[in-house]
């Protein structure tokens, strides 16, 4: 009986050592297992990196764009290929922190292309291409196709709407509109640049170059002149030359030169205002019309200065200076205070000058009270009849051939009254 109870007990011991062996085994199992999947939870996409990175056409991106911690840092694996200069889908592989990452690199294009177009005037013998309307057309993607967005008549003469289309790979679209201009016969005849070519700038002050420069053609409309001014130093005193040139639709070209001189500025605007407010306090009132401003302002010059010999020339500042300081000088001081006294007085109000010869220079200015472009000659003359306020050009250009051509200036450089002398 005593030996069955022993044997039972040792039967037990030994299914419970068995089932302990079992456990062991499974448990560790489990262990790792867990671990794996705990493992692979962490590190996934969705925790780590984003799967997909969207960039524009020719942008930038690095490997840490990808990463969700914007302080961990990450670099490319050495075969990934990086290039956004063609949009389409590309694989990436990201490392970071000892893991590597397979990402989608998305690479759009939604920039549509760059187009600029011009006139063209044909014959109907002559039937143009896409290209020929075209002065520049560029896209990120490097290329681009041109065509015409509508057709092109050429059943009659005149004016024909023209729409070019430039269209990338990407679909991206870009529409101008121009115009071709049919004729019986070619144009032959180059446009012509007129106006203030020469003109003089303060150092370190800047220059618009096309103002006062005007171009026309016998059969284009808005030319614009273009200026190459790339040997002008406006820091340094000194004469430069500028290139003007304006080509029509047909290729004809006029090219023409002008002189940018640069000067040291010995007085500020606010100094020459200055005097010139002193003066206008006494002389003008609210009440006054431009008319009466003007007016007012002719009648103080020619009472309180008188006429000397001046080495002033050309710093417009300066001449009105000495002017208004010293209350004398010659034509150049007499045109640059009457330039002080208009502008602070708010009249509009431009420079003129004669075509200079070797004995004779002479300068005056013109206004515009509201009734168009009129003289303004504050400077005394011999001839004491004269008054050189508010003239038409007709009437001063009368005065002019009476008198030696005193007036003499070129209407090539100064356009104000050419609208109405062809009319």
């Amino acid at each position: 009986m005593e030996n069955e109870v022993k044997y039972k007990r040792n039967k037990k011991k030994r299914k419970n050592k068995k089932r302990s062996r079992l456990i062991i085994p499974i448990c560790a199992a489990v262990v790792v297992v867990c671990a794996g999947v705990g493992a692979y939870f962490y590190y996934d996409y969705s925790n780590r990196v984003y799967s997909n990175c969207v960039v524009e056409l020719g942008g930038s991106v690095t490997a840490a764009d990808f990463l969700r911690n914007s302080n961990k840092s990450a670099e490319f694996t050495p075969g990934t290929v990086i290039s956004t200069e063609h949009a389409g889908v590309y694989t990436v592989g990201i490392q970071s922190d000892g893991y590597t990452y397979e990402c989608t690199l998305e690479v759009d294009d939604t920039t549509a292309p760059e187009l600029k177009v011009h006139e063209l005037t044909r014959t109907k013998e002559e039937i143009p291409a896409v290209k020929d309307f075209i002065d520049e057309v560029s896209d990120l993607s490097g290329e681009v196709n041109v065509y015409f967005g509508t057709g092109i008549s050429f059943d009659n003469y005149g004016d024909i709407p023209v729409t070019i289309v430039a269209e990338d790979a990407s679909g991206n679209r870009t529409e101008a509109d121009t115009v071709l201009h049919l004729v019986e016969e070619y144009d032959i005849v180059p446009p012509v640049i007129e106006g203030q070519l020469d003109k003089t700038v303060y150092v370190g002050e800047s220059v618009s170059f096309k103002n006062g420069v005007v171009v026309t053609d016998n059969i284009d409309t808005d030319l614009e002149v273009q200026v190459d001014s790339s040997q002008v130093n406006l820091n340094e005193p000194g004469e430069y030359t500028v290139i003007y040139t304006a080509t029509d639709s047909m290729g004809n070209m006029d090219l023409k030169e002008g002189v940018i001189t640069v000067i040291e500025q010995l007085y500020t605007e606010d100094e020459v205002f200055a005097l010139a407010d002193e003066v206008l306090d006494e002389i003008i009132t609210d009440d006054m019309s431009d008319y009466d401003k003007a007016h007012a302002i002719y009648v103080w010059i020619q009472g309180h200065m008188g006429y000397s010999e001046s080495t002033d020339r050309g710093d417009w500042l300066k001449g009105a200076y000495d002017g208004l300081k010293n209350r004398h000088g010659d034509c150049y001081n007499y045109f640059a205070v009457s330039k002080a006294l208009l502008t602070r007085a708010g009249i509009k109000n431009e420079d003129i000058e004669i075509i200079p010869t070797a004995t004779r220079h002479h300068y005056w200015n013109v206004i515009d009270c509201g009734e168009g472009w009129r003289h303004f000659d504050t400077t005394p003359r011999v001839d004491k009849t004269f008054k050189g306020f508010y003239l038409t050009d007709e009437e001063l250009m009368a005065y002019s051939d009476m008198h030696y051509h005193s007036h003499n200036y070129d209407r090539e450089i100064y356009t104000y009254f050419n609208d109405d002398q062809e009319q």
